[in-house]
């Protein structure tokens, strides 16, 4: 429905752009203004697309880009944040599980010998 609401502003805009390509925005809006015709900002870009005034890339591929980054091919099944990563292998997820369970050993003599040492302290003082 917008589009045939402003099907004169935006005819308007493009013979403007047609007579003289480097017309400013504030000057085409003046011209509508005395028609009593509304036009906007995006109107007068996207009448310069049409006319091939300014380039312009296909719709999305700005922010399918951003997404990648500049020269990285696309990722698969990304995890959301503070989610581990996914095994590729049996035999690393059996790797983790024994280096974990190597750093929970040593955790647990370390919280031993600090409780032995806590504990003499105790036995020194009472």
């Amino acid at each position: 429905m917008a589009a045939k609401k402003n099907k004169a502003g935006m005819d308007l805009i493009v013979a403007a752009l047609k007579r003289n390509p480097k017309i400013s925005y504030a000057a085409v809006k003046e011209s509508a203004s005395k028609k009593r015709l509304t036009i906007y900002p995006i109107m007068y870009g996207r009448a310069k697309a049409l006319l091939g005034l300014v380039p312009v890339s296909a719709r999305g591929s700005k922010k399918k880009a951003a997404k990648r980054g500049p020269g990285r091919p696309r990722k698969v099944g990304r995890r959301g944040p503070g989610r581990p990563r996914k095994q590729s292998s049996p035999l690393d997820s059996l790797e983790a599980m024994i280096t974990d369970m190597k750093g929970v050993a040593r955790d647990r003599d370390r919280y031993r010998k600090a409780l032995e040492q806590i504990s003499q302290i105790l036995d020194a003082v009472v």
